[in-house]
């Protein structure tokens, strides 16, 4: 244990590395994370809408779906969703699925207890972890970006971090021994790469304007996340499948997938909202399913409709709990959606407005 003065001298030391933390920085570290993180591709099915554009413009739904909840004044709360990590099944028999579950929150843990007493009663998941984002005393860290094809050096912004485990028999948390910002206990179970992921090159800077229509707290939030998944994560080969959040209400608890689309129109009659439509993407559906299966969860689809994928002018929330889809569905047919992936239909007049759902 460090003494009184070794600790008054730490906190010194920190206070002097100490980077002040604006929307303008903020924001241009995100930029430069995401896009070296993430490759551009095309989408043949759906126009104006390349994989790097849905990752960005989607945290604009995630961020205003928790405000919504926040604001309905009925008493629900949203806890951010988690990511299931995995390392890669080798096609061995013995081999099976075994996942990490991580929570990346500025919450006390104690917050998120019902949840993962919820999720460790999975027998596929073998350790939980919460990290506990601080959100000041950042710093920064130099960082390779590319640039009209040339690799080149600059700085980002680096969060703080603190680890706690999650303790299966006593379903509680503690503190872990890890260093703060020390992501060996994830890294750990990916698998080491045997090339160094590809750098991909800066673009697209005016998607990011509508982060300045957020408080700086929400951003830091969303930075620190993407920090460790479009950075420190690239470092080994991790699978990763992950909620978008939970709502809360007493004693139930709901998982929540939150979109921004368009509702599927009839050509020759757009108007006619019988012929009106919204797809699930497949992957999205079973693993949802087989959650809810195994943990008992119910899941929420939740989807800001806008007006065009070019304005998007927000028009209204509208929501189907899986259940509902699954009555509604087109077994017969399946739909090319957007990012290469099959998506399942159901007639938009099954899906309610938000509020309904949340009596």
């Amino acid at each position: 244990m460090l003494s009184p003065f070794l600790d008054v001298c730490v906190i010194l030391i920190q206070m002097f590395n100490d980077v002040t933390v604006s929307k303008d920085n903020l924001i241009d570290s995100l930029y430069k994370v995401m896009c070296t993180g993430t490759h551009t591709a095309s989408d043949s099915k759906v126009s104006n809408n390349d994989y790097f554009k849905r990752r960005v413009l989607g945290f604009r739904a995630e961020i205003e779906f928790e405000d919504a909840i926040i604001n309905s004044n009925k008493g629900f709360k949203f806890l951010e969703g988690g990511m299931f990590f995995s390392p890669k099944l080798d096609g061995s028999k013995s081999m099976k699925n075994s996942f990490l579950y991580v929570t990346f929150d500025t919450l006390p843990p104690d917050e998120y207890t019902n949840i993962y007493s919820k999720i460790s009663s999975w027998n596929e998941v073998e350790r939980l972890i919460y990290v506990q984002l601080n959100l000041n005393h950042w710093t920064e860290e130099s960082f390779t970006v590319k640039i009209d094809g040339k690799l080149c050096s600059t700085n980002i912004l680096v969060p703080v971090y603190e680890f706690y485990d999650f303790d299966f028999r006593n379903q509680s948390f503690t503190k872990s021994n890890n260093e703060p910002n020390d992501f060996f206990s994830i890294l750990s179970i990916g698998r080491e790469r045997k090339n160094k992921a590809p750098t991909f090159a800066l673009r697209k800077r005016d998607h990011f304007d509508f982060f300045n229509d957020y408080d700086l707290d929400t951003l830091k939030k969303i930075y620190a996340n993407r920090y460790f998944v479009d950075n420190k994560k690239r470092q080994v080969v991790l699978h990763m499948i992950d909620f978008d959040g939970f709502i809360i209400h007493e004693d139930k608890i709901f998982i929540v997938e939150i979109k921004e689309k368009s509702p599927i129109k009839d050509k020759k009659e757009p108007e006619d909202l019988n012929k009106w439509s919204y797809g699930w993407d497949t992957r999205r559906l079973l693993w949802y399913k087989h959650i809810q299966q195994e943990i008992g969860f119910d899941v929420l689809y939740n989807i800001r409709q806008i007006n065009n994928r070019d304005e998007r002018k927000f028009i209204q929330w509208d929501s189907i709990f899986l259940s509902d889809f699954l009555k509604g569905v087109s077994w017969s047919s399946v739909r090319g959606g957007g990012g290469g992936e099959d998506t399942l239909i159901v007639p938009y007049l099954h899906f309610k407005r938000l509020e309904e759902n949340l009596i």
